[in-house]
């Protein structure tokens, strides 16, 4: 789950609503919004500040799994964990185009969420399951690069080793013939 999902979830649990969350943390209902429908990553400090206001250690509200605050147990999320991959790659979207806006749909019993992506010329949709498709493919490329990474890394770290030997053994023979 996202930090914006968890944050929600909580907020509800506890029954607040988010003017009241914003004012417990120094900040506004719309500002808590802005979290919970992920138009808005908070920053660690936030985060800290929310998870005092809730009760809850803060590890608890970037965690992958929401806390069953009523029965100290926790819940398995839709999205196990992916939730800080599926924020960072909200951040990504919003580095690259500008404003990504979270939007909910709700509905009969439940609800959708999409996110609304400004550019100029032309806004586009992208849906849940958009950026589930994005964090999967994210997750699929990871290891082909890291391990390419890692042969590359090895070669370096015996460069740099090769280096510090030899650096030892001129200083060596530099003191042997002092």
């Amino acid at each position: 789950m996202t930090i914006g999902q968890n944050i929600r979830i909580i907020r509800k649990k506890r029954g607040l609503t988010q003017e009241k969350l914003g004012k417990l943390c120094g900040m506004t209902g719309g500002a808590i919004s802005s979290y919970e429908n992920g138009v808005t990553i908070p920053k660690r400090r936030v985060v800290e500040k929310l998870a005092q206001a809730l009760g809850l250690p803060p590890d608890k509200l970037t965690a992958d799994t929401v806390p069953d605050v009523s029965a100290g147990t926790a819940v398995q999320p839709a999205r196990a964990s992916d939730g800080l991959l599926y924020d960072g790659v909200l951040a990504v979207l919003k580095e690259l185009y500008g404003i990504v806006e979270g939007k909910v749909i709700v509905g009969s019993g439940s609800s959708r969420k999409y996110y609304v992506v400004r550019q100029i010329p032309g806004d586009f949709i992208l849906y849940e399951r958009d950026i589930d498709a994005i964090v999967r493919s994210a997750k699929a490329s990871m290891s082909p690069i890291v391990e390419y990474m890692r042969g590359v890394r090895r070669q370096e770290v015996r460069s740099y080793d090769r280096g510090i030997e030899y650096q030892r053994s001129s200083e060596t023979a530099g003191a042997d013939a002092g």
